[in-house]
């Protein structure tokens, strides 16, 4: 890493946010139901308070791996296009 992107890397790292984005954009969220990391149930509480747009995916923690195209549609929908 040479000094100019370590210097951007630092100053992102210590800024401070005063407010969470998602309390003012639009969020999406994927529940992966088989998750044993993140309860999912937890993860409904989350997705469910930043007013996401939510999918469930029957899956473990690992669902980007294991349902790449659910999870693709769900990134295509968020960024306003269609699968």
């Amino acid at each position: 890493m040479n000094r100019r992107t370590f210097s951007a890397v630092a100053a992102a790292a210590s800024a401070h946010t005063s407010i969470a984005a998602w309390r003012r954009k639009p969020s999406w969220y994927a529940v992966s139901t088989h998750d044993r990391t993140i309860d999912p149930n937890l993860e409904r509480f989350m997705a469910t308070r930043m007013k996401a747009t939510t999918i469930e995916v029957a899956a473990g923690h690992l669902s980007l791996v294991s349902h790449p195209r659910e999870i693709a549609t769900l990134i295509l929908a968020a960024a306003g296009r269609h699968a």
